[in-house]
This record gives C-alpha cells, sequence and structure tokens, in this order.
C-alpha cells in the first residue's frame, strides 16, 4: 500500500491570468505578476491554486456556507470564526476539510491530504509570421521525459511548420531555425494537439526572455463617480499570463488510512463523502475526486485577480470524469 499518489495536471489559460505580487514596484508594468526567483518566468503560486480550488470544492459539495445544531460555518477561507461560528466544520467525513485541511482554535486542527506545486508555464503562445506557435524550451520538456536539444540561438519547429529563408519571428526576436524538426505525437497526450503541432523549442538562455517580452499588458484607470471621467493620476498598468497558455503542475494525495481526524471524542479515520454518510457509502469520494470537483470550476469561475474584468478562466486538460454533486450535499455529517 502506497502512502500517497501523485498526478500531473495540464491546463490552458482561457483568459489572462493575473495572479499579483502584492503591491507595486519598479518596472514597465505598475501591477506585476509572481515569477520564479530563479528563471524569472512567471508562475501561478501552488497557494493560489490550493485556496480557489478549496472554495470552489466547497461551492460544489454544498460547504460554501453551513448550518448545523445551531452552529453556523464555512469550510471555504481559513476558518477564523467567532462566537458566531465561520469556522471549518471539521469533518472526517467533509471533503474539504479532509483534503485541504482545517483549523478549530484550541480544539486543533489538520493539515489536508492534498499537497501542491506551483503551476509553471510548459507552452507559451506567442505571435510570428506563420501565426501563433506555441514556445517552450528543452529543460521545460525534459522535467516530461523528453530530451530534445536546441542551439543557444536557434529555434527547432514542430514537424510539419515551415517558414521562408529559414527564420522565424517570436515577437520581436528574430531568431535562425534549426535543420531537423521534433515531433511531439505520443508525448504529453494530455496536451491539444493544435499546441503540440505549432510547438517551437528555444534555449534556456532565450526562453525567459522571449516569455516575458510577450506577456499581456493591460493598461486602467479609475473613474471619478461624480463626474464620470478619469481621476487625476489614477492610470495604472498590470500584466498577465496571456490566455492560450498551457500550464502544469503535480499534486499530492496523501491515503486517508494513514491519517486519523479527532472528532466525537476519538480518533477517526478520514472519509470524504459527496454529502451526508450514509451506511452504505453511497457519495464516498477519494481525496483526488473531490479536489478535482473543485477544479472544474476554474474553466468558469477563474484564479487570481481582476475576474470582472475578463481574467482568470483556467480549463484542466486531464480531469477524471467529475460525477454530479448530489442533491444531499452540504452540511456536517
Amino acid at each position: 500500500m502506497k502512502p500517497c499518489e501523485n498526478k500531473t495536471y495540464y491546463a490552458m489559460a482561457l483568459d489572462p491570468i493575473h495572479v499579483g505580487t502584492g503591491g507595486y514596484r519598479l518596472g514597465r508594468v505598475d501591477l506585476s505578476i509572481v515569477r520564479e526567483p530563479g528563471t524569472n518566468l512567471p508562475k501561478i503560486p501552488g497557494t493560489s491554486l490550493s485556496g480557489v480550488a478549496r472554495a470552489c470544492m466547497a461551492m460544489a459539495t454544498g460547504r460554501y456556507n453551513w448550518n448545523k445544531d445551531g452552529k453556523k460555518g464555512s469550510c471555504a477561507g481559513q476558518g477564523q470564526g467567532g462566537e458566531g461560528g465561520e469556522g471549518h466544520c471539521g469533518s472526517p467525513y467533509c471533503p474539504v476539510c479532509v483534503a485541504f485541511g482545517f483549523a478549530r482554535g484550541d480544539s486543533g486542527g489538520f493539515q489536508g491530504l492534498a499537497q501542491f506545486a506551483d503551476a509553471r508555464i510548459l507552452f507559451f503562445p506567442v505571435h510570428s509570421m506563420i501565426g501563433p506557435v506555441w514556445v517552450t524550451s528543452q529543460s521545460v520538456l525534459r522535467e516530461h521525459g523528453i530530451e530534445e536539444t536546441v542551439s543557444p540561438d536557434k529555434v527547432r519547429l514542430a514537424s510539419g511548420l515551415s517558414v521562408p529563408d529559414n527564420r522565424l519571428n517570436l515577437g520581436w526576436l528574430m531568431l535562425e531555425t534549426r535543420g531537423d524538426s521534433i515531433s511531439l505525437d505520443g508525448n504529453l497526450t494530455d496536451v491539444p494537439t493544435e499546441v503540440k503541432s505549432h510547438a517551437v523549442i528555444v534555449s534556456d538562455k532565450l526562453f525567459s526572455h522571449i516569455v516575458n517580452s510577450n506577456l499581456e499588458v493591460r493598461t486602467s484607470v479609475s473613474i471619478d463617480p461624480a463626474t464620470g471621467a478619469a481621476e487625476q493620476g489614477a492610470l495604472f498598468t498590470y500584466e498577465a499570463i496571456p490566455r492560450g497558455t498551457v500550464l502544469w503542475f503535480p499534486v499530492t494525495y496523501s491515503d486517508p488510512k494513514f491519517y486519523r481526524i479527532y472528532y466525537n471524542g476519538g480518533p477517526v479515520e478520514p472519509e470524504p463523502h459527496e454529502g451526508a454518510k450514509k451506511d452504505n457509502d453511497t457519495g464516498k469520494l477519494s481525496v483526488r475526486q473531490a479536489v478535482e470537483k473543485g477544479l472544474a470550476l476554474f474553466k468558469d469561475l477563474g484564479i487570481g485577480g481582476m475576474n470582472t474584468r475578463g481574467m482568470g478562466r483556467l480549463k484542466f486538460l486531464n480531469l477524471d470524469p467529475v460525477t454530479t454533486v448530489s442533491e444531499e450535499a452540504g452540511g456536517d455529517t
């Protein structure tokens, strides 16, 4: 029996995605996005993925707001409640609390059985003279078991792509193409064929420059409600991961059999259920099934900031079939 299982998720941005750094800093934009310190590549932190997945799963299973035995609370969020409740239910049968953990103040807590890593860029869309292409690098492909090489200042094309004079522009950057093409057929089967057939590989040295030079940058302004005109000095710019970007990240799911939650006076093995726990175990979920109910809503509710300005939607490409949420879902068990 393995103590855990791992699954790698692939997702495509349906809208630009802005996960900000939380403040202003010097640069070409006022509101910048989170980046890897070593590579300077944009990413979506695992904390952001986990937090949104928790809220979405709480909605999908009817536990965003619960009311039982005169107590009120929410299994989404941090679980900080006062006398009026607003805390996590902490039930070993709650899919939200089991997967993401809970805090019950002096009564203790549980860290959760789903561990999210950061979402990183796998294929990045860039305009070129032959239309949109998706850029990746040799080190990114190597992490997926694909060994391909490319010269530091050249680009390799997917088989079937051709360019005039053996040159291709990636945004403003013109590069010479290498003679031999690449084929990703049979690899990365969860990634759309349209993306793989228009893939180009660049060196790790160039990848960060190409990505950061082709991020989406938008300009906004605050409106004075009294005049209906722009406020003085209220112009600001912000950047985002563009629509069409393919990202990937692994999630580790721990086996509930190795853990116990203190509940109703004793230790209980976590056993997440879609609705109220029944003797016949109908509606029982694995931790992965529970989490994927939340991930499935990213394509509608989105992640990050500026959701009301056309940003944030993210579609997962390799979710398991999700069952319909039970009408009885919700509340403690």
